[in-house]
């Protein structure tokens, strides 16, 4: 997901959040730190990395979700798009615009500020294939057309296979090599980059997660160029001990 459509999906969240206020609230600066905002129609969204846990839930008849959470020593409320959310679990965030003296008419009462986050994100996520941010329907039903056939073998010229680099990541670290395998799953736009999860069917059900600018469909056979790197820490909960980055395309 490029910048503008997470502009586009921040934006979107606003306009579902004001459907449901009698008033207009007023719009603030989440952080005075300008390296850490872009300025979007006079309102500031914050790329810092925020690390929360779920207090409370409130539920909403529309394509959003109210929780309560608390960061440190702070409980604020945040709003983004309805997904599974489990009370007393950790989530990050790192793109938010702050709103003020909200006030929401279904549950018939004022925030006295709130943040919308476009990406919400389990702390359970990183080297485990199986978790991170929910899946579409169609994600889900492709990925489980994928998974049913586990022996698949993708063959492609010049690509090599990925139980190749994974039984000996040391050999190719600080390398660009070439894989080709099937989309299993692909996380767009956490922290400026899109995750896809790849499976060639020569190491079992193991997905090797590409970074990249580029958007994989689910279910898609694909050949990407990228660099194996080793025992890398993004932040957020995003931790690996072999992924490839700055993917791309290969026709």
């Amino acid at each position: 997901m490029n910048t503008q459509s997470k502009y586009i999906l921040l934006l979107a969240l606003t306009v579902l959040l004001l459907s449901a206020c009698k008033k207009e609230p007023k719009l603030v600066p989440m952080s005075p730190k300008v390296n850490s905002s872009e300025k979007v129609n006079d309102a500031a969204i914050s790329r810092d990395v925020h690390t929360v846990v779920i207090k409370e839930i409130l539920p909403s008849d529309n394509n959003y979700v109210y929780l309560k959470v608390q960061e440190g020593e702070e409980q604020f409320w945040i709003s983004t798009i309805k997904q599974e959310i489990h009370v007393g679990e950790t989530y990050y965030y790192n793109e938010a615009l702050l709103k003020k003296d909200f006030e929401s008419t279904e549950h018939n009462r004022v925030f006295d500020k709130i943040y919308l986050v476009t990406n919400l994100v389990s702390a359970v996520h990183g080297d485990n294939p199986e978790n991170g941010p929910e899946k579409s329907q169609e994600e889900i039903t492709k990925s489980s057309e994928v998974k049913s056939n586990p022996k698949r073998i993708i063959e492609q010229k010049g690509s090599m296979k990925i139980a190749e680099l994974v039984n000996d990541p040391k050999k190719y670290e600080g390398k660009t090599v070439q894989i080709s395998g099937v989309c299993t799953k692909i996380n767009e736009g956490i922290m400026n980059r899109n995750w896809i999860h790849l499976q060639d069917g020569s190491k079992d059900e193991y997905d090797l997660v590409v970074t990249s600018d580029v958007i994989v469909e689910v279910g898609k056979v694909v050949t990407m160029k990228a660099l194996v790197t080793l025992n890398k820490d993004f932040g957020a909960g995003y931790k690996y001990d072999l992924i490839l980055e700055n993917g791309i395309i290969i026709p």
